[in-house]
């Protein structure tokens, strides 16, 4: 690993930085971030579709979420369907976007080092983390509660699906909270390699209270701030790949099938800025690491190390 000659300057940089520098990245290894993301994302694709799918065709008791206005406001069953479609598919993105970034984030901590890895590489890496992983976000962030509701929906009672709309609408919340203050749980795993004992080392909630409480409510503000372009960046995405769709693809210039859209172009977009939300999130963990802990002079230190024991002939002392 060369410490020293890395494809962006290790340094301190400002939010509108950080996206831009993200760009960068993403415009200089695109084939690598997309591939390795690829991997988890499509089988999340799959499983979102496969829990979600049968929401399109629950019948609804359209009198109940009438309501009245100035102007008069009718909900139709399959106004109702894809309303509750799109959110759950956000929310679930949403809870899923750490897992599905897993490789992407390996491949990009690799890479800014001129390394040249490989994505069975990454994955036989990523093993040892596997149960931190599920601890961590199955079990702490709720990723497993949030299936488990979904799960419920498939009882189409009326009264059940409005409980598990209800807790799941909370969890989600407590969710996001829960990730808002500690954005970083994911890199400290796999890069950083926290063990579970505390008396051979920081343990992985020793070591993401260190890492996330030493700036405050600025870690917060990123998080939400990362959000807030992941979905601007998704809601574009979704735009244009509808356009170049209706334009390439449709003789009338329009989407004949809207269930398509749904089930298949808006998730598509949304992952697809999920992978974009990872490189930011990446930038904005190594630039916290520069702000609390002055890395780019610990990579110095840990340059002249390397260059120091390759000098050094084998069996000789100094």
């Amino acid at each position: 690993m060369q410490f020293d000659k890395t494809h962006i300057q290790i340094r301190n940089r400002t939010e509108s930085e950080l996206l831009d520098i993200s760009l960068h990245v993403f415009r200089r290894f695109p084939v690598q971030i997309v591939t390795s993301f690829l991997v988890l994302a499509i089988p999340l694709l799959l499983i979102n579709d496969l829990l979600l799918s049968h929401v399109l065709t629950i019948e609804f008791n359209a009198t109940q979420y009438g309501s009245q206005s100035i102007v008069e406001t009718e909900f139709t069953t399959s106004d109702l369907n894809f309303t509750m479609y799109i959110y759950l598919q956000i929310v679930l993105i949403i809870t899923l976007a750490p897992i599905a970034s897993i490789l992407s984030t390996m491949m990009l901590s690799k890479l800014i080092f001129n390394e040249k890895p490989t994505i069975k590489g990454l994955i036989r890496s990523t093993r040892s983390c596997f149960w931190n992983i599920v601890l961590a976000f199955g079990f702490r962030r709720g990723v497993f509660i949030m299936i488990g509701l979904l799960l419920l929906l498939f009882d189409y009672g009326q009264d059940t699906r409005q409980i598990v709309l209800t807790f799941y609408t909370l969890t989600f919340i407590f969710i996001l909270l829960v990730r808002g203050n500690r954005p970083y749980t994911l890199e400290i795993i796999l890069l950083e390699r926290p063990g579970r004992d505390s008396g051979q080392g920081m343990t992985l909630g020793q070591r993401s209270k260190m890492l996330h409480t030493a700036t405050g409510g600025n870690v917060l503000g990123r998080s939400m701030f990362g959000l807030l372009v992941g979905i601007l960046f998704s809601l574009c995405l979704y735009g244009a790949i509808t356009f170049f769709s209706m334009s390439l693809f449709t003789e009338s210039g329009t989407i004949e099938s809207s269930v398509f859209a749904a089930r298949w172009i808006f998730p598509i977009s949304c992952w697809l800025a999920v992978c974009y939300t990872s490189v930011v999130r990446f930038m904005n963990y190594i630039d916290t690491r520069i702000l609390t802990e002055g890395w780019e002079a610990e990579l110095k230190i840990r340059s002249e190390a390397y260059k120091l024991q390759q000098r050094q002939q084998p069996g000789t002392s100094w």
